[in-house]
């Protein structure tokens, strides 16, 4: 009976082995997947950066242009206003 369940005891032991050594297989993938998609994210934070910073680069340079266009305006309303002033007399 002792020799029954040491028999027993061994198999498991041999199952608990094989299934151990299945899941580090698992484990190595599933790491190995994890640090690709890490990988993957962190080239698109970058990406996303980099695009922000063309928006927000151009959204200045429209800033200026719309500055400058209402300085002209202005000055075009001023100069108007000097001009018409006289003739509406």
């Amino acid at each position: 009976m002792k020799d029954q369940a040491t028999a027993k005891i061994l198999q498991f032991l041999d199952v608990i082995s094989v299934e151990v050594a299945a899941n580090r297989h698992e484990i190595a993938a599933t790491a190995h997947e994890v640090a690709a998609i890490r990988h993957e994210t962190s080239e698109l934070r970058t990406e996303m950066r980099s695009g922000f910073t063309r928006v927000e680069r151009r959204l200045g340079n429209i800033e200026v242009r719309v500055e400058t266009v209402e300085t002209e305006l202005q000055s075009f309303r001023e100069e108007f206003e000097r001009r018409i002033s006289p003739l509406e007399h």
